[in-house]
């Protein structure tokens, strides 16, 4: 067996994959010439770091595994004809980033930023924070990331209305609705969080109309891509009162540009695309990577096999 990796990597995981698979050769590279010299070869790739021109050139190629939960960039063409299978890291993310959503939603909430501002001035000044306590919070999105977001919902005291592509009842949702009653959600919801994959279905899936029909009060929280929001839509909507506050940690292009209306907006909190990060990331993944290797040399399914045709 072949094994090239193009993903960072410390000499503790390269032992781990060496001890996992003796005899295998083991490949370290992100020279982008040394990558496609052992591309053809390879029975396993670990990182996004490859070049996907070559893949009609690998026969033996078994999966690709990424260290992202979303994969919409690495859906090229190329990849979608090879029966290669795509491994992404979905199921590790669900407590930072349903903690960093309940950091922008309580921050809105509690008007922090307004409280920094005033800080920063060195001026005591007077606010009227909100409670999330029996608020509605519409999930749109509800895999892993989505259910974690739910739990820690509840503990708030918050009513959870969930959407998703095949609606089932969870036990950290009070209903969940398919995504063809998205229009009849927004119009319910206080807090508004997007944790859907980027697939052409849910490109600019929140435009003009969808904000219109949310609550002046509404707050949009956006943790999964950036173009699920028209972004141009949502700037229209922030500044001319159709929803309150928005806590953005995606955008269309990243970095953000220095000269987008979003960064001066006093209701806008904005993250540069963290939400997912944590400090074991890589112990998370190499978990993944490992139990794969193992089941791929005992032909047993594979675990966190993306399907390259929905796009998650």
């Amino acid at each position: 067996m072949k094994i090239l990796i193009t993903h960072r990597i410390n000499n503790e995981h390269l032992a781990a994959i060496q001890q996992a698979v003796p005899t295998a050769q083991v490949i370290v590279t992100r020279d982008e010439a040394e990558i496609a010299t052992h591309m053809p070869t390879a029975n396993v790739i670990w990182g996004s770091n490859y070049l996907p021109t070559l893949l009609p050139q690998c026969p033996n190629l078994a999966f690709i595994q990424v260290s992202s939960a979303g994969v919409d960039r690495l859906l090229q063409p190329e990849l979608l004809a090879h029966p290669v299978q795509l491994i992404n890291a979905r199921g590790i993310h669900g407590t930072t980033i349903a903690e960093h959503v309940f950091l922008l939603m309580l921050a809105l909430a509690r008007q922090l930023p307004a409280m920094l501002q005033a800080q920063a001035r060195r001026e005591w000044i007077n606010v009227d924070p909100l409670v999330l306590a029996n608020k509605t919070l519409g999930i749109i999105g509800y895999g892993s990331i989505g259910q974690a977001i739910g739990q820690r919902a509840k503990a708030f005291d918050m009513h959870v209305i969930a959407a998703r592509r095949n609606p089932v009842p969870d036990k950290w949702a009070d209903e969940v609705w398919g995504n063809d009653k998205l229009h009849k959600l927004l119009p319910l919801c206080d807090y508004i969080v997007l944790a859907t994959p980027l697939t052409p279905a849910t490109k600019h899936l929140i435009g003009k109309l969808e904000l219109a029909l949310c609550k002046p009060s509404a707050v949009l929280i956006n943790i999964a891509r950036g173009p699920v929001i028209d972004e141009q839509a949502l700037i229209d909507a922030l500044q001319n009162g159709v929803i309150s506050a928005a806590g953005l940690d995606v955008f269309d292009k990243e970095p953000l540009a220095i000269d987008s209306p979003l960064w001066d907006m006093p209701r806008v909190i904005i993250t540069p695309h963290m939400a997912g990060h944590m400090p074991d990331y890589d112990d998370n993944v190499i978990a993944i990577f490992l139990e794969n290797l193992r089941r791929y040399q005992t032909k047993q399914p594979l675990i966190n096999v993306v399907d390259k045709k929905a796009g998650y």
